[in-house]
């Protein structure tokens, strides 16, 4: 198979540097978590990888790994038998939760792949042999890995302050752990301090490939701050990977009926206060003799009547002047209300002036640098050209996000114009 026609995510797999375990783990996140890409490695694992000049068995069984083929996985690896294919034996077995097999596998890879310590730890840790892990913690370089350990220990030893700390600065140290941003969020939760829960949960909505659990926390979080459509869009991002995500396709409904509800009883609100401000009697303001006269000979006897009628049709009645006109514009202004406002229909289509805006160059939108890098990946040069592609779209583009689709969406809304959403079966 050639090369570019592999799928993005396994181009690593037929490279001749040898893969890290790190890069391991986030190739089986991706083809867990998103139906679309797994679809393409599914096929790519049925025709077989070539073009691969060493290494081929192991290779495809991380393919096969990846998709969660365990038993062709293990078959593959064991006829490799290198400190790689170790390590990825270790790897399944840490996710069947067989720990000491894990460890043992590990153990034989450590020598030629250093990082295997830190997959050691992991594995020590859930079998609660803190004092091993710490041995082998104490070892490792300053790293956000070492301090994702760390605050692993510290949890489960109950140390709730330190294990926040270490997570903090595991990704104070690389911003794109995500595992450490999703335990940080989690812990921030719980201690009542949403802010910085959420700022940690959007370093998981943000990074690719996304954590999506830590999107699907970050949602609830903004349900229960009551920010339905900040829910509602991290449940939908989640939705773009996986359609049929169940919990996801529940929470965006529940978000969706609570934005109903806010909205129902808001314009409820605002409708009951409209209509007594519109019933007040004009008499009950400020004017002047000379002014109330004259609206009540034109059949102005309430606020509602007065917004009724324009400007000119004022000044089109007999002795009604400069003078007056002022007097009730000011006695409006000072109500958030103006004359003619009942009459207006005001298009909220664009205009031809706003048309023209969308042949411009993105560059007019003053995006961020990561923003504009999402972009330039779909080939879009000109404002028009984002409205191609909807929300779900965005969210699946390397390098875009929670933060960068909303920043789309705010530049956009600005001219008048909204990132295409569309449905999902609920």
């Amino acid at each position: 198979m050639a090369t570019m026609s592999l799928p993005r995510s396994a181009q690593f797999l037929i490279e001749s540097d040898v893969p890290s375990i790190a890069q391991i783990r986030t190739f089986r996140r991706l083809a867990d978590q998103d139906v679309h890409e797994r679809k393409k490695l599914a096929d790519l694992q049925k025709e077989g990888l070539s073009g691969v000049k060493s290494e081929k068995k192991l290779r495809e069984g991380i393919l096969a790994y990846s998709l969660g083929y365990f038993a062709d996985a293990e078959e593959l690896l064991n006829e490799e038998n290198s400190s790689l294919s170790a390590a990825v034996l270790g790897l399944i077995y840490e996710e069947l939760e067989e720990f000491e097999d894990a460890l043992e596998e590990y153990r034989k890879s450590v020598g030629d792949i250093p990082e295997a310590n830190i997959s050691i730890a992991r594995c020590l840790i859930e079998l609660e042999k803190i004092d091993e892990a710490n041995d082998i913690i104490d070892q490792l370089p300053e790293s956000a890995d070492a301090e994702f350990l760390a605050g692993q220990i510290a949890e489960v030893e109950g140390r709730l302050e330190a294990a926040i700390n270490a997570y903090e600065s595991a990704v104070e140290l690389d911003a794109t752990h995500v595992e450490a941003a999703f335990k940080l969020g989690v812990l921030l939760d719980r201690i009542g301090d949403d802010d910085m829960a959420i700022e940690s949960l959007l370093v998981c909505a943000d990074n690719y490939p996304h954590y999506l659990p830590g999107v699907i926390n970050l949602g609830i979080l903004y349900e229960e701050r009551g920010e339905a459509n900040a829910a509602i869009d991290c449940f939908r991002q989640v939705l773009a990977y996986n359609s049929d995500n169940r919990r996801a396709v529940l929470l965006l409904r529940d978000a969706k009926a609570s934005r109903s509800m806010f909205y129902d009883e808001r314009e409820e609100k605002d409708r009951d206060h409209m209509t007594k401000i519109l019933r007040t009697p004009v008499n009950e303001f400020e004017l002047s003799v000379r002014s109330r006269n004259c609206l009540a000979k034109m059949n102005i006897f309430t606020l509602g009547d007065l917004i009724s009628i324009t400007e000119q049709e004022m000044l089109n009645y007999k002795n009604f002047g400069e003078t007056s006109l002022k007097e009730v514009r000011e006695m409006l202004t000072a109500r958030n209300l103006r004359l003619g406002q009942l009459r207006e229909h005001e298009s909220r289509g664009m205009n031809r002036a706003d048309q023209k805006v969308l042949a411009d160059s993105v560059d007019k939108l003053e995006l961020s640098e990561k923003a504009m890098s999402v972009l330039e990946n779909l080939g879009v040069s000109r404002i028009g050209d984002i409205q191609q592609y909807s929300d779900i779209e965005l969210y699946r583009v390397p390098q875009s996000g929670q933060s960068v689709v909303q920043e789309l969406a705010t530049a956009l809304a600005a001219i008048g114009v909204q990132i295409n959403k569309p449905e999902f079966s609920l």
